[in-house]
């Protein structure tokens, strides 16, 4: 083996799926918007055993997310939950946000039982997010 080549894979040290690795290491969409962002609905959830957050915010505009953005505190399952849901959420309306499930999550990033609480936090800032639409 050459040393010298090293993938992102090795510094996996802890063998977490592909799927959520990779999107822990770039953390697409991480970061929020700047306060007084027209359309921007804020949620967030917490798992206070893990001691994570997962913090979601979504600019709307005609009933659609056209944006989205995520911040997390916690392990790269909880990180890969928040960046996958914000690419997801481009281009859906509200119905099409709440039908997404823990359930869900856990099939697309491949989470273990042991990070299961992960894919709830997920859904509990999705549905906190929900929930301070204004209509």
């Amino acid at each position: 083996m050459d040393m010298q080549s090293t993938s992102s894979n090795d510094a996996n040290a802890y063998g977490y799926p592909p799927r959520i690795w990779q999107l822990f290491q770039q953390a697409p969409r991480a970061g929020r918007f700047e306060p007084g962002t027209p359309g921007v609905v804020a949620g967030k959830a917490g798992t206070p055993a893990a001691r994570s957050v997962l913090s979601l915010e979504m600019r709307f505009e005609q009933g659609r997310v056209i944006d989205a953005r995520f911040r997390a505190y916690g392990c790269p399952s909880s990180i890969a939950v928040g960046a996958w849901i914000a690419q997801w959420s481009q281009g859906r309306e509200p119905a099409e946000l709440a039908a997404l499930s823990a359930a869900h999550l856990r099939a697309e990033l491949e989470i273990p039982e042991d990070r299961a609480h992960c894919a709830l936090m997920g859904e509990d800032a999705l549905r906190d997010l929900l929930a301070n639409i204004k209509t």
